[in-house]
Formats: C-alpha cells, structure tokens, sequence
C-alpha cells in the first residue's frame, strides 16, 4: 500500500504540473489562431489601426494624375481618418504622366503600359505586405466621355486585362471607369467639407451637425457646381443626388442631399469661343474685318479664323464692365438656351434649380476662379466684388504696350503672357457666371476662392477616395470584433472550465488508484491480518518484484 501511495503521490505532482502548463498552452493556441486568422485578413492585433492605402488616378483630358492616400479607421460610426500619403520629402505622393488617356483611342493596346509608370512610383510609398490590399481606383473624366465608345470599352479593356499583371496592387474592374460629369462634383464637395472638417458625427439629430459649404470649380471646358439641400427639401431634378458617406444604410448622420450639375461650354475656354463666335456673327453683314472688343487691353489685337476660311481681328479697347455686360447677355442669349421651361427659378436660364439663395451660402470657387483673381489681381480669397470691379477695370485699361512693360519689370511675377492677353475676359467671364448665372449678391455674399483649404490642395480624388472607401469601417469593425473578443475566449479558462478541468484531473488519479490496486491484489498472496487472511503473490514474478523494489527506493 505504500508503494501504491507512493504511485498516487507522483501521479498528483504530475497533474498539479500539468494544469498550467495545459492553462499556458491552451492560452498561447487561442492567442495563435486569432493572429492567424486576422493576418490572414491583412491586420493583426497591434496594427489593426495602422495605416491603409489606396491609390487615385484622376485620368483628365490632358494627362493622367496619380494621388496616393493613406487612412486609419478606429471606428465603424466615424468617417475614414485620410490624408495625402507622403514621400521622403514630406510632399504628397503625386505623379502625372502625359498625354491623357484619351490619346489612346486608335492605340487601346498601349493603355495598360501608358499607366504602369504610375503605379509602379506609388508601389515606393507604399510597405511591401500592404500592397496587396491596397485598391486602385482609375476614373476618367471629360476627354474619355470625349471618345467613341467602341473606343471607350477597348481603351478600359486593356486596363482591366493587362493591369493585374503589372502590379501587386488590388486591381478591380468595377474601379476603372469613366465617370460622369457630375460625380466630379459630388467628389468635389466631398474633398472640400472633410478638409473643413465639415463630417462631424453628431449623435443627437441632423440639424445639429455642421453646416457645409457649397463648390464652383470653372475649368476651360465645363464648370461643376455642388451644395447641400434641407432633407425636406421637396425640389425634384435629375440634378439632386442623395450621398451617403457613411458605412451603415441605417446612419443618417452621414447622409446628404445634393443638388450638383455639371455645364458643359461655360468653362473660360469655351465661354471664350462662344463669345468670339458672338462678335464674328456681328461682323457678317458689315464690311468690316475688325471689330472693337471691350475684353481685351487697349490696342491689343487678336486675330479670329473662322471655319469658311475667312478671318477677322479683335482690336482691345479695355472697357471691362462693357465686357461684363455683354457675358451677362450671352449667357441668357436665347439662342444658347431656346426653352425656358424651368420654373420658379433657373440657372443660366435653363436649368432647374432649387429654392437657395446662394447669397447666404458658403461658396469656395475653384480652378479659374482662383487663378483668375490672383494671378493678375491678386484678389485670391474671400471676394470683394467691388475691389475686383477696381482692378480689373484699372488692369484692363491699360495700353497692351504697358502691361507687357510691367512684366518685363515683374510686376506680374505669377503669370505668363497667355494670362495676361487673356485675363480681362477671364475676370469679366467668371463675375458675370457668379452674379448673372448663379444670381449671387455682388456685396453681400459668402463667396471665396482658393487654392488650397487647411494647406492642402484641394482635389476631386480626395472625395473619390473617401466615397469609395466609405465601407472600409464595416470591414475592419469585423476584424477588431474578433481581435477584441479574443481576450475573454482566450484568457484563463472561467471557473466552471476550471472545475470541470480539475474534476477529470481527480477522476483520472481515481482510475491509475483503481489499476494500481488491482495489479497489487493480482501480483501475488502477502499476509495482512489486518485486512486479509491471506494475499497471493507470484513468486516467480521477478518483474513484479523489480517493480516493487523501484518504488520503494524511488
């Protein structure tokens, strides 16, 4: 018997050993698989709230630009935390490789090389193990909407073919596109309010959130336009866009309505064609080959070829409200807009516009509305309409012979001559879009132009990116879910798993008791008066015997 305790007592210091080291084990096995299976999702436990990437390539009619962004999401009730990646220098991470896309049209099997230099810079910003859950986002804009489309689709057809072969990069067909004139604005707007910080979550109701501002960006071919409508707003028009920047269908706080529209011929360049088309037409049923234009500085002449083959020239006489006048009539010349079917108000005299008074609006005017006030002027910022009516006047007046001899002193250190030929009727195109377009108030009104908000250029990809990432919270709410959830699964097993753990522990030392015991009864006959008459024993057991005596010397 007191060998067999001597069994027991063993048997016990090995189960006391064993219970933590099983406790350790099964801790570090939990720990391991939750590892496993997060990093298998891109995210382990310690960088969960590590940076994310994504890549933007704004494919414009020019050139293609590359932006690459960089975001944290801690949670999956606020907006992605995104700002400009950045190189070694600490300059955002931004490429633009020429000419643009469109130029492909009779060559689509060059498209996919055309655009691989692009990744491949923005593949040195970004960490090796990130590449693969880095998404690519390539949006065309007004020169491929340009192109025919047979063209179009084998253009987009290269790309999607030919890209996932050349970069390491999340690659997706649905992410390559061409896009429509008015998700330039959205994106826009978009871009703008985060930058102002705009996307506060509130968690009481949506008139608490923060008021947003509304964004005109003028370019050469088309303008957008984009503000916020009241929710009940009960205004219909193709142009009201519903935007939901949040990732949950069931959040109100992140959605907004929009009215957003693009004009395509109102951008500088091509308001610029149509008026001088406008002062050929005045010229046709006269003899004369010159006509005085109040747009340009005095003695300024630009010569006009129209499409029959005859000419005429435009001879500057700086008059720049007479020229602001005349815009202002262009743009509701019957002839630009025969129907004006759009009631109770209008933009441009034939677009349908809701109730607002843009007057009382937040605006911030982009592209040529800053270029074309600070260049020259520099009246960059928040508008004053009668200190440009000022200058622009003073500018415009000027004998051409003058101008040029200021800047041959620098006095205009920002511009070229393009700009300075040409800003008379730049300034003059840009007031009247804003006053007699738009209808806002030349003195009381919340208009500024810009370059960059907050230091940072503002750009369409930024809100392109926050919009298509916006389910990025969802997804990474998931996977800290499981992360967080682990150290209850994988701690100390609770007090019942613990008894239960110990209570098989005892029953197994019940069990080698029970064996141990009946091996001793069936080993041989041992005198024990006090329990038995007698006990067998197997003599010639030499094995039994050895094993006795190891225990007994153990």
């Amino acid at each position: 018997m007191v060998r067999m305790a001597s069994r027991v007592l063993y048997l016990l210091l090995i189960v006391i050993v064993c219970i933590p080291l099983f406790l350790i084990i099964n801790h570090s096995d939990h720990g391991s698989t939750i590892t496993s299976y997060v990093q298998g999702n891109g995210h382990t436990e310690d960088d969960r709230n590590e940076k994310s990437y994504g890549v933007i390539m704004d494919a414009g009619s020019t050139g293609t630009r590359l932006f690459l962004y960089t975001w944290t999401s801690h949670s999956d009730k606020e907006l992605i935390n995104i700002t400009p990646a950045l190189d070694h220098l600490n300059n955002p991470v931004v490429k633009k490789v020429y000419p643009g896309l469109s130029s492909f049209q009779d060559h689509p099997h060059k498209a996919a090389e055309y655009v691989k230099p692009l990744l491949d810079y923005a593949s040195q910003f970004i960490p090796h193990e990130k590449l693969p859950y880095t998404p690519v986002f390539l949006l065309a804009t007004a020169g491929m909407r340009l192109v025919p489309q047979k063209q179009q689709n084998a253009i987009l057809n290269d790309l999607h073919t030919k890209l996932p072969q050349m970069t390491p990069m999340q690659i997706m067909k649905e992410h390559i596109r061409v896009i429509e004139g008015k998700w330039e604005g959205i994106y826009s707007w978009i871009a703008v309010n985060y930058i102002l910080d705009k996307f506060r979550a509130s968690n009481s109701s949506i008139s608490s959130r923060p008021d947003t501002v509304g964004m005109i960006d003028m370019g050469g071919a088309s303008m957008q336009i984009a503000f916020e409508m009241e929710p009940k707003d009960e205004f219909r028009s193709e142009n009201v866009e519903n935007v939901n920047l949040g990732c949950r269908d069931d959040d109100d706080r992140y959605k907004y309505k929009l009215f957003v529209t693009t004009f395509l011929g109102y951008g500088v360049n091509e308001g610029l064609r149509k008026y001088e088309q406008e002062l050929s037409d005045r010229l046709l049923h006269t003899k004369e080959s010159y006509v005085r234009d109040e747009c340009m500085p005095v003695n300024l002449q630009k010569v006009i070829n129209r499409s029959d083959g005859t000419m005429f020239v435009r001879k500057g006489i700086g008059d720049w409200d007479g020229c602001v006048k005349q815009l202002a009539e262009l743009l509701h010349k019957p002839s630009i807009h025969p129907k004006y079917l759009c009631q109770p108000k209008c933009f441009f005299g034939t677009v349908a516009a809701p109730l607002v008074s843009l007057s009382k609006m937040k605006i911030y005017g982009f592209s040529e509305y800053w270029y074309s006030l600070d260049e020259v002027l520099s009246l960059g910022g928040q508008y004053n309409h009668t200190l440009i009516a000022e200058k622009s006047k003073q500018y415009c007046s000027q004998r051409w012979s003058q101008i040029q001899a200021s800047a041959r002193r620098k006095l205009y250190p920002k511009s070229n001559e393009d700009r300075l030929k040409s800003q008379c009727f730049k300034s003059a195109w840009i007031t009247a879009i804003l006053h007699d377009g738009f209808e806002v108030d030349r003195e009381h009104n919340k208009f500024q132009s810009a370059f960059t908000i907050a230091g940072q250029e503002v750009q369409w990809a930024l809100g392109a990116m926050i919009y298509h990432m916006r389910y990025f919270p969802l997804k990474n709410s998931a996977t800290n879910l499981i992360v967080n959830k682990h150290p209850h699964d994988s701690s100390l097993p609770s007090s019942f798993s613990l008894w239960l753990l110990m209570a098989a522990m005892v029953a197994l030392v019940a069990l080698f008791a029970c064996v141990t015991l009946k091996e001793d009864l069936s080993s041989g006959l041992r005198r024990n008066r006090s329990m038995w008459s007698y006990m067998m024993l197997n003599t010639n057991d030499s094995s039994s015997l050895s094993s006795f005596r190891s225990v007994s010397y153990a």
